[in-house]
C-alpha cells in the first residue's frame, strides 16, 4: 500500500530538483548576480520601511497634546529666559510649553529614521546567513567555496521580499481596522500594538511559507554547490530553517 505521504514527498523532491538545476545553470557569473539580488532586497526593504511610515500616516488621524520638545525645561527658562532678552534661550522660552501633534505624522517621521538601518541591515544579514550556512555545509562534508555559500544565501534571502510584502499588508489592514481613541501617546501606542498583535497568526503563516521556500532554495543550493546528498543537504537546510522560524516567532 503506497504511503499517504508519497505525493507530498514527490512534490518536495521535484522542487529540490528544480532548485538544484537552477543553481547549476547559474554557476557561471552567479556571484555577480547574487550581489544584484541582495541589492534588490536591500532597496525593497528600505522602500518597505517608507511604506510602513506611509501606513501610519494614512490610517492614523489623531492629534494629542504633548510637551514641546523645542522648548527648554521650565527651570532653564526661569533662570535664563525671562529676565534676559538677549539670552539664547529667550526665543525658545517664548514658545508654548505644550503643542498638538498628529500621531500618524509623528510615527511616519520616526519610522523614516530606520531606513538607514534597512540599507545596512540586509547586507549584514546576508553575510551572517552565508557564514553560518557555509559552516554547516563544511561540518556536513560539503566541498563548495565560501563564495558559493554567499550565492545560496543571496537567493534564500530573496524570499524575504514576500514576507515583507505580507507583513506590510497585514499591518496596513490592522491599522486601517483599528479604533484609535486614546488621548495620550502611550494610550494610542497600546491600541496600535494590540491591533498589530491580532495579526500575529497570519504573519506567522506567511513566515512559515517563506521559511519553507528558503529550505528548498538552500537544500538545492547545497546539493548543487557543496556536493551534499539530498538527505544531508535537507538536514543542514532544515536546521537553518528551524532557526529562522524560531526567530520569526520571537
Amino acid at each position: 500500500m503506497p504511503s499517504p505521504l508519497a505525493p507530498l514527498s514527490g512534490v518536495v523532491g521535484s522542487l529540490l530538483d528544480r532548485s538544484r538545476a537552477g543553481f547549476r545553470r547559474l554557476k557561471p557569473g552567479g556571484k555577480a548576480l547574487a550581489v544584484g539580488v541582495v541589492v534588490v532586497v536591500t532597496v525593497a526593504t528600505a522602500v518597505g520601511v517608507v511604506a510602513l511610515g506611509a501606513a501610519f500616516d494614512a490610517t492614523i488621524d489623531r492629534e494629542v497634546t504633548v510637551d514641546n520638545p523645542d522648548r527648554p525645561p521650565e527651570s532653564t527658562c526661569e533662570t535664563f529666559g525671562e529676565d534676559d532678552e538677549s539670552s539664547v534661550f529667550a526665543e525658545q522660552c517664548d514658545q508654548p510649553e505644550r503643542i498638538d501633534v498628529n500621531v500618524g505624522e509623528e510615527l511616519q517621521r520616526a519610522t523614516g529614521g530606520y531606513v538607514g538601518y534597512a540599507l545596512i541591515g540586509v547586507p549584514i544579514w546576508w553575510t551572517v546567513f552565508a557564514l553560518v550556512l557555509h559552516g554547516g555545509a563544511r561540518l556536513a562534508g560539503g566541498a563548495g567555496s565560501i563564495g558559493d555559500s554567499f550565492v545560496i544565501a543571496a537567493w534564500a534571502i530573496a524570499a524575504e521580499v514576500a514576507r515583507l510584502t505580507a507583513g506590510l499588508a497585514a499591518i496596513w489592514y490592522a491599522l486601517a481596522s483599528a479604533s484609535v481613541d486614546g488621548t495620550t501617546v502611550e494610550a494610542i501606542a497600546n491600541e496600535l500594538v494590540a491591533a498589530i498583535s491580532a495579526m500575529e497568526g497570519p504573519l506567522l503563516v506567511a513566515s512559515a511559507a517563506v521559511v519553507a521556500v528558503q529550505w528548498v532554495v538552500v537544500g538545492g543550493g547545497l546539493e548543487a554547490y557543496h556536493d551534499l546528498d539530498r538527505g544531508v543537504a535537507g538536514t543542514v537546510a532544515g536546521a537553518l530553517a528551524l532557526c529562522g522560524l524560531l526567530l520569526a516567532m520571537v
